[in-house]
C-alpha cells in the first residue's frame, strides 16, 4: 500500500472501483429459477426477496460513492488552495526579482 499524500489522502484502491461490477456480477450469477405454474407463491416470495438484496446493495453502493465524491472534491478545493498559494508565491518571487537589478 502506498503511504497517503500529502493531502493525508490514500489513494484509490482497484477494488474501490468494483462496487458496480460486484452488483452485475450477482446478477449474472443468479440461478435460474424453474417456475412450476403451480408454485407462483413461492416464485413471487423468491423474486422478492432476490430484489430486496439487490436494492439492498444497490443503496449501499450509492452511499458509498456519494462518500467518495465528497472526499474527491474536498480534495480538490484542497489542491486549489495550494495552487493559489504557489502562483502568489511565483507573482511574489517574480515581482522581487525585477526590482533587484
Amino acid at each position: 500500500m502506498r503511504p497517503p499524500d500529502r493531502f493525508g489522502q490514500q489513494p484509490p484502491k482497484r477494488d474501490q472501483f468494483g462496487g458496480q461490477k460486484d452488483v452485475y456480477s450477482q446478477l449474472q450469477n443468479q440461478p435460474a429459477v424453474n417456475v412450476n405454474p403451480d408454485d407462483f407463491t413461492s416464485f413471487e416470495a423468491d423474486s422478492a426477496n432476490k430484489r430486496n438484496e439487490l436494492l439492498f446493495n444497490i443503496t449501499n453502493q450509492i452511499e458509498e460513492t456519494k462518500a467518495k465524491l465528497k472526499q474527491a472534491e474536498q480534495l480538490v478545493e484542497r489542491l486549489r488552495i495550494t495552487l493559489r498559494e504557489y502562483e502568489d508565491m511565483y507573482k511574489a518571487l517574480t515581482r522581487g526579482k525585477g526590482k533587484e537589478k
